[in-house]
């Protein structure tokens, strides 16, 4: 009967092609969400909220705007209109 290690997922995370694709994939969604977020300068906090951490195995690319639910899917203004999402979420995907 055929076993898996247990282990083989850690293992397959660490090895040196994997990490690297894994970045490279990273890259390539930070800089779709960064071009999302340049283009939406309001008042900056946006922009500030945006971070990228790269760890052993593992990366992510956070926003952690408040406002991030309005700004992307849209909302309405103090006025009354409605203001349209900017989507940078989905730029990530």
């Amino acid at each position: 009967m055929a076993t898996v290690d247990p282990r083989l997922n850690s293992v397959v995370a660490h090895m040196p092609g994997v990490k690297q694709a894994v970045r490279e994939e990273l890259d390539e969604r930070a800089a779709r969400v960064q071009a999302v977020v340049d283009a939406h300068i309001f008042s900056g906090d946006l922009a500030r909220s945006l971070t990228v951490r790269t760890n052993r195995v593992d990366s992510t690319v956070s926003i952690e705007d408040p406002m991030i639910h309005a700004i992307n899917w849209g909302h309405r203004s103090r006025n009354g209109r409605w203001v349209n999402g900017i989507y940078v979420i989905e730029a990530g995907l």
